[in-house]
């Protein structure tokens, strides 16, 4: 997950698209200068997108728990717990295997749909959905690298 989120963001994109230049322009300039400079940056990148997401997948699993009802959401780990209201979300979308209930800003809730105990569970799940998010379902644009069926309210 997050080394999707580190290839999908602006800043790791400019930081080695900056480092490819720098190294073009070092080596067709002869400048050891930016040479050193643009393989900092690939460096940098290397370690952003390669290094820190297999460090990040080192601590033990956790269970997370996602609790569904007329309120609103209750997110719960083993160092505590969140309600949200309905309002917290300003539209959803389902991919893949996947529910995107989309908050403030582009910070997005994952929900699989294998969490799901039954059909009838999800089918519930998606009642809900449609009672309070379904006016501000997600249309027309999938996030980068989505896969499956796309759905929405």
């Amino acid at each position: 997950m997050l080394r999707y989120v580190a290839l999908h963001s602006r800043a790791p994109t400019l930081l080695l698209t900056c480092g490819i230049a720098f190294v073009a322009i070092g080596a067709s300039a002869h400048k050891t200068v930016l040479l050193l400079v643009g393989a900092g940056e690939l460096l940098g990148w290397i370690v952003l997108v390669g290094v820190l997401p297999q460090l990040g997948l080192r601590g033990s699993p956790q269970e997370h728990t996602i609790s569904f009802c007329e309120d609103g959401v209750t997110a719960a780990n083993a160092g505590g717990s969140q309600r949200f209201p309905w309002s917290h979300w300003r539209r959803w979308r389902r991919t893949g295997g996947l529910y995107l209930l989309r908050g403030p800003g582009s910070v997005y809730t994952f929900v699989p749909g294998r969490a799901f105990g039954s059909a009838e569970a999800e089918s519930e799940f998606r009642a809900l959905l449609g009672r309070h998010l379904g006016g501000r379902a997600s249309a027309g644009r999938v996030l980068p690298g989505a896969v499956g069926e796309h759905e929405s309210g």
